[in-house]
């Protein structure tokens, strides 16, 4: 094979890997990684932290090609804007109850709650147990996809009425994400379990 040969070659596999990027996916992991990293600031690093992370997202589905997903991410811009009063809104007082909680004296308490979900999506169920981690004192223990259930270790939660509050922060979470992220179906499925429009524990 010669060198112009072994070019084109090249160049066929490059297109074949950048043809099985999918970008809603690689915009999905762009939003965790401005989530893991304060993105959602008015300031010019936030844009650098969204190209750097779109070519990292990038770059992951070169080296490790990712199997179509189906359905993908919706994205809905006004729902989406809701996600960073809404869900990193947690984070604050969340940080503070963390911070209370290591510095009062006598023992440390926590409690493993299960959360159902209330739509049958691997992406949400994902995306919800990433947004959940990224809460402080919040650690998913466990993913059931077969009963749609999150285990998740909330510090604190010494009680019912702690139990139920992070139980509520989860599905308000989840709530947020299927309306800014999900399909038709997953919406309709969280109106279904929630006609109310709250979140109940």
């Amino acid at each position: 094979m010669d060198r112009r040969t072994a070019k084109k070659v090249g160049a066929m596999a490059l297109r074949r890997r950048l043809g099985k990027v999918q970008v809603p996916v690689a915009l999905g992991m762009t939003l965790v990684w401005l989530l893991l990293f304060n993105g959602f600031q008015w300031r010019w690093e936030s844009l650098g932290l969204f190209v750097l992370g779109f070519l990292v997202s990038v770059a992951i589905m070169l080296v490790f090609p990712l199997p179509p997903i189906v359905p993908g991410f919706r994205f809905r811009p006004l729902p989406l804007a809701h996600l960073r009063p809404g869900g990193l809104g947690q984070r604050p007082p969340a940080s503070l109850q963390v911070t209370r909680q290591v510095f009062s004296p006598g023992e440390v308490r926590s409690s493993v709650v299960a959360v159902p979900m209330r739509t049958q999506s691997d992406l949400m169920l994902v995306c919800t147990a990433i947004a959940s981690s990224i809460i402080p004192g919040t650690v998913i223990v466990e993913v059931s996809r077969d009963e749609w259930i999150l285990y998740v270790h909330v510090l604190g939660a010494a009680d019912e009425e702690g139990v139920e509050t992070g139980i509520r922060d989860v599905m308000v979470l989840e709530r947020l994400l299927v309306r800014a992220l999900g399909t038709r179906e997953d919406i309709q499925a969280l109106e279904a379990a929630s006609p109310s429009g709250k979140e109940s524990a």
